[in-house]
């Protein structure tokens, strides 16, 4: 079955074929070998070999095809979409012309000054962010609201990573 798996600042295609000891995933043209456990009924571990390098990975569930999933010290958000959601939500955000605040720079989230679904003004700081004992502010380019938050304050992000997305209304 093929997918696309949507995270803060990209998406993947994949594609899951069910085997009987696990998973055979190509993700992005590349075929791993997963082992897949159910650990409890919303979280669940992974692991692969990657280069010789073995991989656990967990993911718990935050809702319907919502994950959040950790690799090693590291957790991401990631959205599970049918070719045809990923397609449709791609249009949709076009659409209604939504914005995105992305860490310019790698950095740590600080503070995150707004919530989902507050309304916001051009010029309004929106996020915190600290690179290089620095704090940067990032505000908002344009009006709209808070759709989708990615990361929490104490998250560590790489330059392009997406922190907020913003709708118009």
């Amino acid at each position: 079955m093929k997918w696309t798996i949507r995270g803060a600042s990209s998406a993947h295609e994949v594609e899951v074929e069910r085997t009987a000891r696990g998973f055979i995933v190509t993700l992005d043209g590349v075929q791993r070998v997963v082992d897949y456990r159910l650990l409890d009924g919303s979280v669940a571990s992974l692991r692969y070999l990657d280069n010789g390098h073995s991989f656990h990975v967990t993911a718990k569930s935050q809702g319907r095809r919502h994950y959040r999933v950790a690799v090693g010290e590291r957790e991401f958000d990631w959205r599970v979409l049918t070719p045809v959601e990923a397609v449709a939500s791609e249009a949709v955000s076009n659409a209604k012309g939504a914005g995105r605040i992305v860490a310019p720079i790698p950095g740590k989230v600080v503070a995150i000054h707004v919530a989902l679904g507050d309304e916001v003004e051009a010029g309004r700081p929106l996020v915190i962010l600290e690179a290089m004992k620095m704090e940067n502010e990032l505000a908002a380019e344009r009006a709209g609201r808070v759709a989708e938050i990615h990361f929490a304050p104490g998250d560590i992000v790489e330059s392009g990573s997406v922190l907020i997305d913003l709708e118009e209304e």
